[in-house]
Order: C-alpha cells, then structure tokens, then sequence
C-alpha cells in the first residue's frame, strides 16, 4: 500500500516539475509553490488543532508541500484522514 502511495505522489510531483518548465520562469515558480506550501502547512497545522488535525512536519511533508503547493497539502491532509499515518 504505501508503494502504491509513493508511487502516486511522484507522478504528482513529476507533473508539477514539467508544468513549471513550460511556464519559462521555473525558479520564480517553483519559489512561490514552496512558499505557499509551506504557508499552507503552518496553516493546516494551526487551525487544524482546534479540530484534532496535525501534520507531522519532517522532510517528507516538506517535500510535498514545496513541490505540490496547496494541493500538496490537502493531499497530505487527505491521507492523513484517511490512513492516519
């Protein structure tokens, strides 16, 4: 199962790379999804512990947050709910 998962999250993060490419400006890109991922984690983490939500923040969830973004993070959210990693 978590093969599977590892799998799925480089294709995600595969995507993003090549969709930043295209846009010609791939370091000004890729600098503000890393902010605004690691943004939304401090946030998820934040607001999320008045529901009884947390993220663990290691280089894994980093990593997926600076690449994916805000999707990154309600990705991580989502198999947070549902695996309770």
């Amino acid at each position: 199962m978590t093969t599977a998962i590892y799998i799925v999250l480089g294709i995600f993060g595969f995507i993003i790379i090549i969709s930043m490419f295209r846009t010609k400006k791939f370091l000004l890109s890729l600098f503000m999804t890393a902010l605004q991922g690691i943004a939304s984690l401090i946030a998820a983490n934040f607001i999320g512990g008045f529901f009884g939500v947390h993220l663990s923040v290691n280089a894994f969830s980093l990593s997926v947050c600076g690449l994916g973004g805000l999707p990154g993070t309600v990705m991580l959210l989502i198999v947070d709910t549902l695996f309770k990693i």
